[in-house]
């Protein structure tokens, strides 16, 4: 097969955890080419979804971690399976890009519609049963209602990734609702997310892996000392975790959502027993999963992927 990678710019890849580069290496393994490009390579041209593209060969190694074989525009009717793999900000950049993508014939995964519907962040409110207590809006009396029921809430910009826009407040702050007000003006017009802090989170959080809505595996991050995000972007740490009882009552839940959308690949996101974030658009943290583990999920993605276009 010829498969296109859309994602961020294959030199910032941080080699020994980027989720793409195991997902180009099996493809490659499995004897696929491998193209990439970026959602700013991607037009359309009197009828026709092209992109500027680059064929290449790809290592796990920090030193030299591809090399680039071709590099040409390429209709991406040309390729056989595109993945969205670009980190958020999930704007309207990357919404835009999604229409363009649906006009290809080619296999898009995670599918252009599932990444537009599944925010998320705000995706949970599905399962109002399985989340912290959770606030959307931009009211600020509202805010501030919903904060003095809970001893602290953590505010979260909507559309970003790695823990970025996400802040900790007492509800009884004297300077609550100016903090507040500020976190709301930053956001411009989005809404943002409040949820009830969970203490739990001093011991990880846990992403869950889950392919063709079923759970895969599992790995735990850890805060830094003094932090209360886990992401590895703010300086968590990963760990070895199994997948218990509630990760599956929570994956059981979710599966009808995610199959629904046509997601193939999701890493949802937890903490103790609830559920905080469904990640469709690059989850990542694969290869954390196979050295703790042993599972190698690229293999039985594209296993997946083959028996889709055979």
């Amino acid at each position: 097969m010829r498969i296109a990678v859309q994602m961020d710019p294959i030199e910032t890849m941080v080699v020994a955890r980027d989720t793409s580069l195991a997902l180009m290496l099996e493809a490659q393994a499995r004897g696929h080419e491998v193209w990439w490009f970026t959602p700013n390579d991607v037009f359309y041209d009197t009828g026709a979804v092209k992109a500027h593209a680059r064929r290449v060969t790809v290592w796990l190694n920090d030193d030299r971690h591809y090399a680039t074989d071709e590099e040409r525009v390429r209709a991406l009717n040309d390729f056989d399976v595109i993945l969205i793999r670009q980190d958020p900000p999930f704007d309207m950049g990357y919404v835009s890009n999604t229409y363009l993508l649906e006009l290809t014939k080619a296999l898009v995964l995670n599918p252009p519609r599932g990444v537009r519907n599944i925010s998320e962040k705000m995706s949970i409110m599905h399962f109002p049963e399985l989340t912290p207590k959770t606030w959307v809006g931009r009211d600020l009396d509202a805010l501030e209602d919903f904060a003095s029921r809970f001893g602290q809430v953590v505010l979260k910009v909507l559309y970003l990734m790695g823990g970025d826009g996400v802040i900790k407040l007492r509800a009884d702050d004297i300077d609550f609702r100016a903090r507040a007000a500020k976190f709301l003006d930053a956001a411009g017009r989005e809404p943002i997310l409040a949820q009830e802090f969970l203490p739990a989170v001093s011991g990880g959080d846990k992403r869950l892996f889950v392919l063709d809505g079923e759970p895969f595996g599992a790995v735990k991050r850890m805060p830094q000392e003094g932090e209360f995000r886990a992401n590895l972007h703010a300086g968590g740490k990963a760990h070895a975790a199994e997948i218990d009882a509630d990760d599956r009552r929570i994956a059981a839940a979710v599966a009808p959502l995610l199959k629904a959308e046509g997601i193939l690949f999701a890493g949802l996101d937890v903490i103790a027993d609830r559920l905080i974030e469904i990640n469709v658009t690059s989850p990542t943290l694969v290869q954390e999963l196979k050295r703790f583990s042993g599972l190698d999920l690229p293999k039985a993605f594209w296993g997946r992927v083959e028996a889709m276009r055979a």
